[in-house]
């Protein structure tokens, strides 16, 4: 099967591992967790990830964080989902009710944990997360947060697991002729697949994303 991902993937493996490497390394959006909340937030109500979420995202650091004026989690879990500067990057309370309140929870475990930074806090939570029990997480239980932010969520902080979204699951039946009664199920038949190929559950996804995406390769350097 590791032949296979190889021979079906080779033009978006390495930009894949790219990906792979920077969630494993806590370089998601440069380790900033705040940009990790907001990307996960706006990704939580179907927008296009390349095409919308990331740009967005990309501007909500050149207008707000990069000037210091929301800088941190703390600052983001103070704001209201009208805020204006929010409305500005996306009109839409949902998504930022999602991010604000995810940040209020991350801040908590902070201050719980004596942490120093906001990705640690995202960190030591995601690697404590269950997504077996992700209903009766802390951060599982906010409106909004399904299985597939949760999941998405623990990898952007480096956990090797599964968002099982519908373009994975699709692609993973497709190729690999795997079903699974439901998304508990389906996370586990990929933590048996990972193994058994030899490629991590976070490069096979992003590997997936891409070549789904059609995004063109070159261009990945410029998306976080």
């Amino acid at each position: 099967m590791k032949e296979f991902v190889d021979k079906k993937y080779k033009d978006v493996l390495e930009a894949a591992r790219e990906g792979e490497q920077r969630c494993f390394n806590g370089k998601r959006w440069d380790g900033q967790a705040i940009l990790v909340v907001v990307d996960a937030a706006l990704d939580s109500i179907g927008l296009n990830y390349f095409q919308v979420v990331v740009p967005r995202v990309s501007r909500f650091y050149e207008e707000y964080v990069k000037m210091g004026q929301i800088a941190c989690l703390e600052d983001l879990s103070k704001l209201a989902p009208q805020d204006p500067r929010l409305r500005r990057i996306l009109n839409n309370d949902r998504a930022w009710k999602v991010a604000i309140d995810i940040s209020a929870e991350l801040c908590q475990i902070k201050t719980e944990s004596g942490l120093e930074s906001d990705f640690a806090a995202l960190k030591l939570w995601a690697e404590r997360a269950s997504y077996e029990n992700w209903k009766e997480d802390r951060i599982g239980k906010i409106a909004g947060v399904g299985l597939i932010t949760f999941q998405y969520l623990r990898m952007q902080a480096g956990v090797d697991t599964t968002m099982p979204d519908k373009i994975i699951k699709r692609t993973i039946e497709r190729d690999f002729g795997i079903k699974a009664e439901d998304n508990i199920q389906f996370i586990k038949r990929m933590e048996t697949l990972s193994k058994e190929i030899g490629y991590s559950q976070i490069l096979l996804c992003w590997a997936i994303w891409l070549r789904e995406s059609d995004i063109k390769t070159s261009s990945w350097e410029h998306i976080d």
